[in-house]
């Protein structure tokens, strides 16, 4: 199928966090694209005054769009988690969904825990790293699981939907299979050998993420998900670096 991209006006990126640096170096592909990578980044927030400048600049960037020029949001899979759905995040983030679906022509990309170079603490893999790293005591709900993807393979994985004419769409972008938080913990742990220090609870659970949409797409593009998907992400992001290296 061809590309629907046929508006050459430059592509653009609101924002300048881990998801805006991902797709900087697809730019030149995203013509007539609008990517708002910006907003509330921690889902443990409870600010209503964060939300509110969210979705201010949010309605900013939309009146200044033209009305043919693709707008890519990004939202949480967090949604279809029954326990998390309630939360004031999740609720804000529904609520944004609803403003970009006005538009004729935007994506909304739903996104898991992702993997990336940022200094936020409130990822799940920057929060477990600083734990392990610092010897600080955490906790660990035995039957909790999660589904991490790099940001780039989130980049990589968007370019090809887009390519391929979605439109007026609301898609998750996440990992083909989640993983228990404590292969996570453990994960880190080799990758930065030091052994993290934890109370095991008896608690937690998962939930399913629908990744049909995408399963085209990933087999355009190259990424998968095989069994070391995880330890090779880790490794990217948390392997310390050998400072007297030249």
């Amino acid at each position: 199928m061809p590309s629907s991209i046929t508006n050459k006006t430059p592509g653009l990126i609101v924002g300048s966090g881990v998801v805006a640096r991902a797709f900087r170096p697809h730019l030149d592909a995203l013509a007539g694209v609008c990517i708002y990578a910006a907003g509330v980044s921690n889902s443990g927030c409870r600010d209503v005054r964060e939300f509110e400048r969210e979705r201010e600049r949010l309605q900013t960037a939309i009146s200044q769009l033209d009305t043919d020029r693709m707008l890519l949001y990004f939202s949480t899979c967090s949604i279809e988690d029954a326990a998390s759905r309630d939360s004031a995040y999740v609720q804000h983030k529904r609520a944004m969904e609803q403003i970009v679906a006005q538009r004729s022509r935007y994506l909304i990309l739903r996104l898991p825990q992702l993997a990336g170079r940022t200094p936020n603490p409130h990822t799940l893999l920057n929060y477990l790293h600083a734990r392990i790293v610092r010897s600080e005591r955490f906790e660990v709900y035995r039957h909790a699981e999660r589904n991490v993807i790099d940001v780039d393979d989130v980049a990589r994985i968007v370019l090809e939907l887009v390519r391929d004419g979605a439109c007026a769409e609301t898609i998750n972008v996440a990992c083909t299979n989640n993983v228990a938080i404590l292969a996570i913990v453990h994960g880190i742990e080799d990758v930065v050998g030091h052994r993290a220090l934890f109370d095991i609870i008896d608690a937690g659970a998962g939930y399913r993420i629908d990744t049909a949409r995408i399963h085209a797409a990933l087999a355009r593009c190259g990424v998968s998900f095989p069994a070391g998907y995880l330890r090779r992400t880790l490794e990217k992001y948390y392997a310390p670096h050998d400072s007297t290296a030249a």
